[in-house]
């Protein structure tokens, strides 16, 4: 399976167990990288075993940064990072100071724009990440297709990312994906198209979304709404997380955590 760039998803790269790293860049607090390295298939007799692994790290392996729903850490969303992980991403979770953020606080409201910026440039370092075994941040590649960098949004997550809309970017192409959402943070105006790509991403069976927000967010981004058979909004979290009124709003789901998990994962990574 190969993504929109082109890149192999899955092809011969074989991914090993999901392994977490959590570090504390400066003006992004803590962040957690979630990733499978690949398998490395044993070394032909007479070849060199260091460049055979150097080669297979430098395989593109598509990047997300996730920002949460309200009240959650990335350790709230084991099936989600794993049904990603899987598909070959990288995902870089944000830890939000969610006192700061509900008063409006500019440093968290910054976060996820200013880890994209991060990322881009080579400044989360490359070095430091290369240390513990991940894959080379998008902006240090020098490739001119490759895996889009994503920036998903999920819930009130998504809300967040409106404060970065009106940002002017440089470097790869970024994609950004609201899931789980139809209210952002007011006021806002439409990314500039050429420089992000938007989708909206929402189960069938959310009962949390205002589904008429949701349909003027479609128009104003010039997009469709990606639905997914069966999802729900909270399908993905443990029944102890997430405010008992919203939860009453939601609607019953036959999925497990693990398929709703799959089902985004699947659209986010090899749709559309």
């Amino acid at each position: 399976m190969a993504d929109r760039s082109g890149s192999a998803i899955h092809g011969p790269m074989r991914l090993g167990p999901m392994r977490h790293r959590s570090f504390r860049p400066p003006g992004l607090g803590r962040i957690r990288i979630s990733h499978r390295p690949p398998r490395t298939a044993p070394a032909p007799p007479g070849s060199n075993p260091p460049a055979a692994v150097i080669s297979t790290r430098r395989r593109a392996q598509p990047w997300i940064v996730f920002s949460p729903g309200a009240l959650t850490r990335s350790g709230d969303y084991p099936e989600l990072l794993g049904a990603l992980t899987a598909a070959g991403a990288v995902v870089l979770t944000l830890d939000y100071d969610w006192t700061k953020l509900f008063a409006g606080d500019s440093v968290e409201l910054a976060k996820p724009m200013r880890a994209i910026r991060r990322l881009q440039s080579g400044r989360l370092p490359a070095r430091g990440l290369a240390r513990h075994g991940l894959p080379v941040p998008p902006g240090s590649r020098r490739r001119r297709r490759g895996p889009p960098l994503r920036l998903l949004g999920y819930s009130l997550g998504g809300w967040v990312l409106s404060a970065g809309f009106a940002e002017s970017k440089r470097g790869q192409p970024l994609e950004i994906v609201l899931l789980g959402t139809s209210t952002l943070r007011e006021p806002w105006e439409p990314p500039k198209r050429r420089q992000h790509r938007m989708r909206l991403v929402a189960g069938t069976e959310d009962g949390v979304i205002d589904r008429d927000a949701l349909a003027r967010l479609a128009a104003a981004f010039a997009t469709e709404i990606e639905w997914l058979d069966g999802v729900n909004h909270f399908g993905l979290l443990n029944d102890r997380v997430g405010a008992p009124a919203f939860r009453a709003r939601d609607q019953t789901t036959r999925l497990t955590r693990r398929q709703c998990a799959e089902r985004i994962a699947c659209q986010l990574v090899r749709g559309r």
